[in-house]
């Protein structure tokens, strides 16, 4: 049982696609493509299905659920500090709090957001454009069909590097090169703390300089807004006009970072490569790849596209596989019911034969008593029992009388004036005596055990309790007393 992925990276200039298969037995890449897009002509013509129809007819991929990204340079992105962390909430204050920040009006924007965990960080939030959204999915639809996810271009690259990057320094960036755009991404503690599209131009030494001073001052900017700073360990690069290492090290130069350019694929050693793929490019397939994987393992990503059902999603796709095991789930589930069932009734009649049992017992026991219902058989039978010994008379177990006024009189012969206790309980039983009160401290208690002890009307003498009251100046004690 498995399930396809095709993964489209839109970008302004070109296309990358990643076909993946991913069931119980592990994730496999299938396939994938690279194509430039058709110059614009200045109208509105449909460039992007003109590039996608050749590219998707070579992937041979049919039912398979479909994730695109947009360019990144059609996102905004902005940082905002909310006092809460309910989702809800926080959906319905993000227009009001952006509002004032974007350049367009809010009531057009599709807005998501990265959660942060710890609120002093703020949330990422990003927006895009609802009519530039409607297009790119009309014009992918007759040749794509409609996507489950829309996510920000090179924003899942990014997540995707500090997830599964475990050498990833605690402050890095990621910079995705393409055609005169580049997209810049801080990379905090393993979580995005800012994006920002720039204009690149890599061909020449000037524009590579260019470059790297928008990369310093966007850095500048951004650390000055923080407390402890922010000083970047690595630079990470991708995208597909990253085809140049010269262009590579002097960006390495001009920022004085050392760079790394990244190969997501070697990352997920648990995803195998089908012997088809024989064109792969991190640069180019990059993005595409950290689409499947944000897909797969359902990482938290910004989604600008939520009127699918995910549950309904899924079900159109394993829906001819699970038909079976479920009817034979259902069986599994009757024949243990009809099981419990049957049991209950053993166990039903098993306690009705035993309740016989025990009023046979009790009228064999007591003749002369009458059964009382809802009672335990049990506590009714001690009860009797009690009964039949108070009324016995036997010399040799007779139980002293002793009268409250003779327990008073020895409280308080032997407790002097200058003991300082109050004693506001006494309770006489069959059980024996029982004296309740508070004292200043332990050392009262147990000073008048020892001298209550000392009258011949005691045999014993017993701290039940001793604890410190509320207000922790008195000790609650209670004395038990057998005379």
């Amino acid at each position: 049982m498995s399930r396809q992925i095709v993964a489209i990276d839109i970008r302004n200039d070109c296309v990358a696609t990643v076909v993946i298969n991913t069931g119980l037995k592990g994730n496999t890449i299938e396939a994938c493509g690279y194509a430039h897009l058709p110059p614009a002509d200045g109208a509105d013509d449909n460039r992007l299905a003109q590039g996608l129809t050749p590219l998707l007819a070579s992937l041979d991929a049919v039912n398979a659920s479909l994730v695109i990204s947009l360019p990144a340079d059609q996102t905004l992105y902005r940082t905002i500090k909310v006092p809460f962390k309910e989702e809800k909430k926080i959906r319905q204050v993000l227009p009001f709090e952006l509002e004032p920040t974007l350049p367009l009006d809010v009531s057009r924007l599709v807005i998501d957001f990265q959660k942060s965990d710890t609120p002093e960080t703020g949330l990422l939030v990003a927006a895009v454009d609802g009519h530039g959204l409607a297009s790119y999915m009309d014009q992918l639809a007759p040749v794509a069909g409609k996507p489950q996810m829309v996510l920000p271009g090179d924003y899942p690259l990014a997540l995707a590097l500090s997830t599964y990057d475990h050498h990833i320094p605690s402050q890095a960036l990621l910079l995705s090169i393409g055609d005169a755009k580049a997209t810049l991404f801080a990379i905090e503690k393993r979580r995005i703390a800012l994006a920002r599209t720039l204009q690149a131009e890599t061909a020449t030494e000037a524009g590579v300089e260019a470059l790297a001073l928008k990369i310093r001052q966007t850095m500048t900017a951004y650390a000055d807004g923080r407390p402890g700073g922010f000083a970047p360990e690595r630079l990470y690069l991708s995208g597909p006009d990253l085809v140049d290492e010269g262009a590579r090290d002097m960006l390495a130069e001009a920022l004085a970072l050392p760079a790394e350019a990244v190969d997501l694929k070697a990352l997920l050693p648990k995803w195998e490569t089908a012997g088809t793929v024989t064109e792969w490019s991190p640069p180019c397939h990059d993005a595409a790849l950290a689409m499947a994987v944000i897909e797969v393992e359902s990482l938290a990503c910004p989604n600008f596209h939520r009127t699918g059902s995910t549950l309904k999603n899924y079900w159109r796709t394993y829906q001819p596989y699970v038909r079976g095991p479920a009817i034979m789930l259902a069986l599994v589930l009757l024949l243990g019911l009809g099981g419990v069932w049957a049991e209950g009734s053993m166990l039903k009649s098993r306690v009705t034969q035993i309740n016989g049992q025990i009023e046979a017992l009790f009228a064999a026991t007591l003749p002369g008593a009458k059964r009382i219902k809802h009672i335990d058989p049990l506590d009714q039978m001690t009860s009797e029992v009690k009964k039949l010994k108070g009324g016995s008379i036997d010399a040799g177990h007779a139980i002293p009388k002793v009268r409250a006024i003779d327990v008073l009189q020895q409280i308080s012969r032997l407790i002097p004036k200058t003991v300082s206790v109050e004693l506001d309980r006494l309770v006489m039983g069959s059980d024996g005596i029982t004296i309740s009160g508070d004292a200043p401290g332990f050392n009262v208690v147990d000073d008048i055990k020892s001298r209550l002890e000392q009258s011949d009307l005691f045999k014993t003498v017993t701290i039940a309790s001793s604890n410190k009251d509320k207000t922790g100046n008195n000790v609650r004690f209670k004395l038990k007393i057998e005379p």
